[in-house]
């Protein structure tokens, strides 16, 4: 599946009009934002985990990962950190080639704000 988030990250960097560079960090990917935003994407096939958080100033102003931490969620270990702090279920599944378009598309709707 690591070919599959290399074609999930190719598109979601082809598609997304707020990139403005892409950085291999070895165990993750930073993709810089319009704005002052940074987006970290972790994925680890092996391990079955994975953290996507949009960052500004250092601080996760969104982020979602599957961390077995919110067992109370209908989606566990699936859930989203809201800029409000407040934690939700989430629709991503671990399958990046889904998951990084729903990403994508949400961070673009909170980027046009």
């Amino acid at each position: 599946m690591a070919v599959a988030f290399d074609r999930a990250l190719a598109s979601f960097v082809a598609s997304c009009a707020h990139v403005t560079a892409v950085h291999d960090l070895v165990t993750k990917w930073r993709l810089e934002l319009q704005g002052g935003y940074l987006l970290d994407l972790y994925f680890n096939e092996a391990l079955g985990k994975y953290s996507y958080a949009l960052v500004r100033a250092g601080a996760r102003v969104l982020g979602w990962d599957n961390a077995p931490h919110h067992p109370g969620l209908s989606s566990f270990p699936h859930h989203v950190h809201r800029p409000d702090g407040e934690v939700e279920p989430s629709t991503l599944t671990g399958d990046p080639g889904h998951d990084l378009e729903l990403v994508r598309r949400e961070i673009e709707a909170f980027l046009t704000k």
